[in-house]
């Protein structure tokens, strides 16, 4: 069974053994967050070579087959070769020196899937059907999509602002707790005249 969860890899490395289509992908939502790349092959696809001129500070490219070595001093690891019996023999080694493991060729056989992921700024929406059929995975993710409404960033900013102002008032934790419950009832015009009034305790 799953334990879900959101992981901060800023600055932290991950490797990827693979150079083809599915570790450009990886690569590509690793950067997204701020991570550092190590991609390990012998051979990349043109894309990563780009990846690696677009943030040559972040992308660091092996031109190696797979060699135990290389797992040292990582986050994570994803296993994204072209052979089965090497993508074992990754995660075999990353058990040992305890090291969260992806084998892209078989979630069944991973430390940690990657769910189908839907970001609109601070709000992260992720679906998952642990390995069984991340074709539905998808499907459900465009589904919601289609109810996330182009404001939706704003929205969840003006919440937090106003939610650490809530907080720094001196009222007591129901009254605080009341009003947060509040505030997400509210639409967004709601929320940018409670900002400019100032009065950040008025909810309906």
């Amino acid at each position: 069974m799953y334990y879900p969860v959101l992981l901060e890899i800023e600055n932290k490395k991950t490797i990827i053994f693979g150079g083809g289509k599915v570790a450009y992908r990886k690569s590509q939502s690793i950067l997204q967050c701020d991570g550092k790349v190590t991609l390990v092959s012998k051979e990349f696809r043109e894309e990563i070579h780009s990846l690696k001129r677009q943030y040559p500070n972040l992308v660091t490219l092996i031109n190696d087959k797979f060699q135990s070595e290389y797992i040292t001093d990582c986050y994570l690891v994803i296993a994204a070769t072209n052979s089965s019996d090497i993508n074992e023999q990754i995660h075999e080694v990353c058990k040992a020196k305890n090291i969260f493991c992806n084998r892209v060729d078989n979630g069944n056989n991973s430390d940690y899937i990657v769910p189908s992921v839907i970001r609109r700024g601070d709000l992260i929406v992720s679906v998952s059907t642990s390995g069984k059929s991340p074709t539905l995975s998808i499907n459900i993710k465009k589904k919601l999509e289609q109810y996330l409404d182009d404001d939706i960033e704003e929205y969840i900013h003006l919440l937090g602002v106003i939610r650490e102002k809530v907080i720094k008032q001196e009222i007591s934790d129901e009254e605080k707790k009341s009003t947060l419950k509040g505030l997400v009832k509210m639409d967004l015009e709601e929320l940018k005249n409670l900002i400019e009034m100032k009065t950040y305790t008025q909810t309906k």
